[in-house]
């Protein structure tokens, strides 16, 4: 694994997908089966840390990732270009933005029908995106 996953959690083991009642993981050209049943959350560790795999729109395959890193460290992904593409609160550190606004997600003149002006990506591209970091 010499892609973005190779970060994640408790994939060592795993077999290629089958026949039956478990959740699947497409990662790359891969498919993964993990124990869980459709909509559920599987949460798997390694000595680098703990990854939870989750179905949150209940089709039975893993659409959020959320791992956490041995370092301190963390990573989200989603494999839903929409929820991908509506940003994150500008200012962490508090509920408000620092400007002390109410703007949260994308600038007012940016959604993702309409796109942000210089972002340089597609957000309604199929695939896995990251939405967080730490």
């Amino acid at each position: 694994m010499n892609e973005w996953w190779s970060s994640l959690h408790g994939l060592e083991d795993l077999t290629g997908a089958g026949d039956g009642d478990t959740l699947r993981l497409r990662l790359g050209g891969e498919q993964l089966e993990l124990d869980g049943a459709v909509g559920d959350s599987v949460t798997l560790t390694d000595p680098g840390g703990t990854t939870v795999y989750a179905d949150l729109d209940g089709d039975g395959v893993v659409d959020h990732i959320s791992s956490v890193h041995q370092d301190g460290g963390y990573d989200v992904f989603t494999a839903d270009p929409h929820r991908a593409a509506w940003g994150l609160v500008a200012d962490v550190s508090g509920i408000l933005p620092s400007d002390g606004g109410s703007e949260w997600g994308l600038p007012s003149d940016g959604t993702p029908e309409k796109g942000t002006a210089g972002r340089g990506e597609n957000p309604g591209k199929a695939g896995w995106h990251r939405i967080e970091r730490g």
